[in-house]
């Protein structure tokens, strides 16, 4: 399994939290409850990419745009942490779920799961 954030379309008047985008494609940094950060602490530890969920707005479907490394999390304060990511990859995938309303992440098979992925030993 792969571990999902969801985050608005950067574009998105409405969106609750403060990301940093390149391009509106690739995830630099987020602001996300301490219970997403933990699990991307988890994710950073173990050296996992995770994937971005960037919802629908406007003429914007809702992708998995990108996925990445987490390279820093800090606590903002008792609630609220920032992440910032690292080695971040266009992915332009369907999403494997529609998140409910107010969902932050969510694990689900990655994407391309399907794709043989060359082993070390392979050439």
């Amino acid at each position: 399994m792969a571990f999902y954030i969801v985050v608005h379309h950067p574009s998105d008047p409405n969106r609750l939290w403060a990301n940093d985008w390149e391009a509106q494609i690739l995830l630099c940094s987020i602001t996300t409850p301490k219970t997403v950060a933990v699990r991307l602490s988890e994710a950073q530890a173990r050296g996992e990419r995770i994937f971005v969920h960037r919802c629908a707005w406007g003429t914007f479907p809702a992708e998995i745009c990108c996925s990445a490394l987490v390279s820093e999390v800090h606590d903002l304060d008792k609630t609220t942490a920032l992440v910032k990511f690292t080695d971040v990859q266009a992915v332009s995938a369907p999403p494997p779920t529609t998140p409910r309303l107010g969902q932050s992440s969510y694990d689900a098979t990655p994407p391309f799961s399907n794709v043989i992925q060359p082993t070390a030993n392979q050439h």
